[in-house]
C-alpha cells in the first residue's frame, strides 16, 4: 500500500516537471512573440511620427504654393492685359515694348502651370500620407492591444508555479480572477503609455519641430522667430502640464501632503474641467489621519467610479459626498447619466474591470459597497471602508 502510494506521488511529481518544462517553453515562445510584436509596434510608431513630421512640412509647402499661385494667376492676367493693350495699340509702342510684353505673358503663363502642378503634387502627396497615417494608426492599436493580450497570458503563466496542485483543484475561479487583475494591470500600463505617446511625446516631437523652423526663421524673419518661440513656449507649458496630469493619476502626490479631502476637490475640479461634467462635492464629519492604505484605496474607488462616469454613463452632472465616522468611511457617488444592467456587467464573461477591480478592492479592506442603478436612471454607488484612526502621539 505504501509503494502504490509512493508510486502515485512520484508520477504526480513526473507529471508537474513536465507540465513545468512546457510552461517554461510556452512562455519563451510568448515572450519572443511579445517582443516581435513590440517590434512592429515600436515601428509603426515611429514612422508615424516621421509621416507626421513629413504631412506638416507638405502642409506648409501647400500653403505656400497656394500663396504663389494666387499672386501669379493675378500677375498673369495683368500680363495678358497688357498683352492685349499693347496689340491692340501696336502702332503705339516700340518692338522692344511688344516683345517684352510677349514675354512677360509667357513667362507668367509657364510659372503658373508649373505652380499648379506642383500644388496638384503636393496635394497628392498630402492625401497619400493621411491614408498611411490612418493604416499604421490602425497597425498600431492592434499590435497594442496583441501585446496586451499577450503580456496577460505572460504574466499569468509565469506566476509561482511551487503549488500547481492546489491551483488546479480551483483553476477556473484562479484563472478568472488572475487574469482579470492582470489583464487590469496591463490595460493600465497601455493607457499610461498611451497618454504618454499621444500627449508629452507628440508635444516634444513638435517642439523639435518647431526648434527646427525657428533656427531657419531667425536669418529671414525676426518677427515670425519670435512667434515661433512664444508657440514652443507654450507647447512646453502643456505638455509640462500632461505630463503633471499622468503623474497626479499614477499617485496624486497630495494624498500623502494635504490628505484624502482637498486630493479629492482639487481631482474633481479637474474631472470636470477634463470631462464637461458638473460635478458637486459634500464632506461630513471631520477627517482624520487614516491609514495610507484606506486613503488610497478611498480615493481610486472614487476615481474608478467618476472613470466610469466619464466613459460610459452621458452623464450631465455628477456628486460625491463622503463621512467620516468614528468607525468607517462611508461614500455615495452619484450621476445623472444613463445607468447600466448591474446583474450583466457583474458576469465574470464580461469585461466590466472597473466595477468587478472596485468590488474586490473593498473586498481586501473588508468593507462593503453597493450598487444601486437601472438602465435610464442614473447610478448610484454606497461603499463603506471600516477605518482605524492613527494617534498622531503614537507615531
Amino acid at each position: 500500500m505504501a509503494d502504490s502510494n509512493t508510486k502515485e506521488l512520484q508520477t504526480g511529481d513526473v507529471n508537474l516537471k513536465v507540465i513545468d518544462k512546457v510552461i517554461k517553453k510556452t512562455l519563451g515562445a510568448i515572450e519572443q512573440s511579445k517582443q516581435q510584436i513590440y517590434d512592429i509596434a515600436e515601428g509603426a510608431q515611429k514612422e508615424m511620427l516621421k509621416l507626421k513630421q513629413e504631412l506638416i512640412k507638405v502642409h506648409q509647402e501647400a500653403c505656400e504654393i497656394v500663396d504663389k499661385v494666387d499672386n501669379l494667376e493675378k500677375d498673369y492676367r495683368r500680363s495678358r492685359n497688357h498683352l492685349a493693350h499693347v496689340s491692340k495699340n501696336f502702332r503705339n509702342f516700340s518692338e522692344q515694348d511688344i516683345k517684352k510684353a510677349y514675354e512677360d505673358a509667357n513667362h507668367f503663363q509657364i510659372e503658373l502651370m508649373l505652380a499648379r502642378e506642383r500644388e496638384q503634387r503636393l496635394r497628392q502627396r498630402r492625401d497619400e500620407l493621411q491614408i498611411r497615417l490612418k493604416n499604421l494608426g490602425d497597425t498600431v492599436a492592434k499590435a497594442e492591444q496583441f501585446v496586451t493580450q499577450v503580456g496577460a497570458v505572460l504574466g499569468y503563466l509565469s506566476g509561482d508555479l511551487s503549488n500547481i496542485s492546489d491551483f488546479l483543484e480551483t483553476a477556473q475561479q484562479k484563472q478568472l480572477m488572475g487574469i482579470r487583475v492582470i489583464q487590469s494591470q496591463e490595460e493600465e500600463r497601455k493607457r499610461v503609455a498611451r497618454e504618454i505617446h499621444d500627449g508629452p511625446a507628440q508635444l516634444l516631437a513638435n517642439v523639435v519641430l518647431r526648434t527646427e523652423i525657428c533656427e531657419r526663421l531667425l536669418d529671414r524673419d525676426l518677427e515670425k522667430a519670435r512667434q515661433e518661440l512664444k508657440d514652443l513656449k507654450d507647447a512646453v507649458r502643456n505638455s509640462l502640464t500632461e505630463v503633471r496630469k499622468i503623474i497626479f493619476d499614477l499617485r496624486p502626490m497630495a494624498l500623502d501632503d494635504l490628505g484624502l479631502v482637498p486630493t479629492l476637490r482639487k481631482y474633481l475640479t479637474q474631472f470636470e474641467e477634463r470631462n464637461q461634467i458638473a460635478t458637486d462635492i459634500k464632506i461630513y464629519g471631520k477627517e482624520e489621519k487614516l491609514e495610507p492604505a484606506v486613503v488610497i484605496a478611498a480615493f481610486r474607488i472614487i476615481q474608478e467610479c467618476l472613470n466610469n462616469v466619464a466613459k460610459h454613463s452621458m452623464a450631465k452632472n455628477a456628486s460625491l459626498k463622503v463621512e467620516f465616522r468614528k468607525d468607517k468611511l462611508s461614500g455615495i457617488v452619484a450621476d445623472d447619466g444613463m445607468g447600466f444592467d448591474l446583474q450583466e456587467a457583474l458576469k465574470p464573461s464580461t469585461e466590466s474591470f472597473g466595477i468587478i477591480g472596485i468590488k474586490e478592492r473593498i473586498e481586501l479592506l473588508q468593507g462593503s459597497i453597493e450598487f444601486d442603478t437601472a438602465i435610464g436612471k442614473g447610478t448610484k454607488v454606497f461603499f463603506n471602508i471600516p477605518i482605524h484612526p492613527i494617534d498622531e502621539e503614537m507615531v
